[in-house]
């Protein structure tokens, strides 16, 4: 191995690091799906359930926030062209914007979550069964 006293190959100045290290995983971790696959604890499935949700609703609320807005201010400066002393911004912007942010955080982390459900008992690494299982080399 390349790595300095003391140190794990990973963090070695030479060692190319594992993959996923960039994206903010933990050196040396292993994510949730792969633990299931490893597993079948069905703990980390349930984990990986709650990200991928959280991750799909913070993007569609946002998405839904934004489109709103932008579409909101569209109109707003096309009322201006026409009316002189028209407001800038539209009346209830904020709540409305709030509203669809919401809204779609719900719809899509609910989608999300419900459409995991396909997941549970998928195995790409085989698991032992029966009584092989028990019969370890």
């Amino acid at each position: 191995s390349r790595s300095g006293p003391g140190r794990p190959p990973c963090q070695s100045p030479t060692a190319p690091c594992a993959p996923g290290t960039a994206s903010g995983q933990s050196r040396g971790m292993l994510d949730e799906w792969t633990m299931y696959q490893i597993t079948g604890n069905v703990a980390y499935l349930n984990s990986f359930r709650r990200k991928k949700a959280l991750r799909a609703g913070m993007m569609g609320g946002s998405l839904a926030g934004l489109g709103i807005a932008c579409t909101a201010m569209m109109m707003a400066d096309m009322k201006s062209r026409q009316q002189p002393n028209a407001p800038w911004m539209p009346k209830r912007l904020p709540q409305r914007v709030g509203a669809a942010i919401a809204l779609g955080f719900t719809a899509c982390a609910a989608t999300s979550w419900l459409r995991s459900a396909e997941l549970v008992g998928v195995f790409l690494v085989p698991q032992p069964s029966g009584p092989e299982a028990d019969e370890a080399p």
